[in-house]
């Protein structure tokens, strides 16, 4: 959502399945329901309780289904931070003019308190991921990363001694961050979102109020109609982004389904849409329905 979010240009002309983040999957070879929930990455745990039907249907579930396996933090940290990592033959200077070095280098330390010296060891995509992240600051002051929703959804099924499974390893989720553009592209994407700064954070709120209404339509036609950086946005990244993770998802997903009842919960973006998994699901012969008790 944050990647997406920073430039993004396809709208969807149809509605799709919307007003509920968690929806209940029945019917076909399932001999019990599984349920999806849409997550959003900077919730704390917390807001799980404020979710119709959330807590009984994760009870009711043997299983929990989540983009990756967040069990081993201190791991994931890790690899996370090495892949964020400059090569050692790119530099700053290198991506841009001494005009764009100048411009990025203020609007950064403007937001983060450091600028490109500082954090030149780190490739664009990861200070544009903290740009972004530190806009959505402004309203989540006090979030605890080790106690963000996905976390709570996991650590709860690991209380009840429930099996957690990852859709994705950590080096799939390594390349929708920093392997899909080349450091220029994100060198580029980073200008650009310093240039709309202001139309961007615009967004946030509305971003927020979508997704606590359940909005998926609204909240995928804004995440995707927003031209902000038409020229270094492209069908490809974002089909990379989104649809080809689902399609890839939705390979696993019935089987994982159909072995034991599952509650899965990824980015709400990914429920949303012609390719996302609500149509995906149904379109495979599920009944999929809102849960909203």
């Amino acid at each position: 959502m944050l990647i997406i979010a920073a430039c993004s240009v396809y709208a969807q002309t149809e509605t799709y399945k919307s007003g509920s983040l968690l929806w209940k999957i029945s019917g076909k070879n399932l001999s019990k329901s599984s349920y999806i929930l849409g997550t959003f990455h900077l919730k704390s745990g917390e807001y799980l309780d404020s979710i119709p039907g959330a807590i009984t249907a994760l009870q009711s579930c043997e299983q929990v289904v989540g983009e990756v396996n967040m069990s081993d933090m201190t791991g994931l940290q890790m690899q996370m931070l090495q892949a964020m990592k400059m090569p050692a033959d790119t530099t700053y200077k290198v991506l841009y003019s001494d005009e764009d070095f100048q411009f990025v280098n203020e609007k950064v330390t403007e937001l983060i308190g450091n600028g490109l010296e500082q954090l030149g060891m780190l490739k664009p995509a990861a200070i544009q991921l903290t740009v972004i992240a530190r806009a959505y600051m402004k309203y989540y002051p006090n979030i605890n990363p080790t106690n963000i929703l996905d976390i709570r959804i996991q650590s709860e099924a690991t209380k009840e001694q429930k099996p957690v499974f990852g859709l994705e390893t950590v080096d799939d989720q390594i390349h929708v961050l920093f392997g899909i553009k080349d450091l220029q592209q994100q060198a580029d994407a980073l200008l650009c979102s310093m240039k709309n700064l202001d139309e961007l954070m615009s967004l946030v709120p509305e971003i927020i109020n979508d997704y606590d209404r359940g909005d998926l339509n609204k909240l995928y036609e804004l995440m995707r109609d927003t031209e902000i950086c038409p020229s270094i946005s492209s069908e490809e990244e974002a089909d990379a982004l989104n649809k080809d993770r689902n399609n890839a998802w939705m390979k696993k997903l019935p089987e994982i389904m159909k072995e034991k009842s599952s509650f899965i919960a990824v980015g709400a973006l990914h429920l949303a849409g012609k390719d996302g998994l609500l149509n995906l699901l149904e379109k495979a012969g599920y009944s999929v329905e809102p849960v909203n008790m």
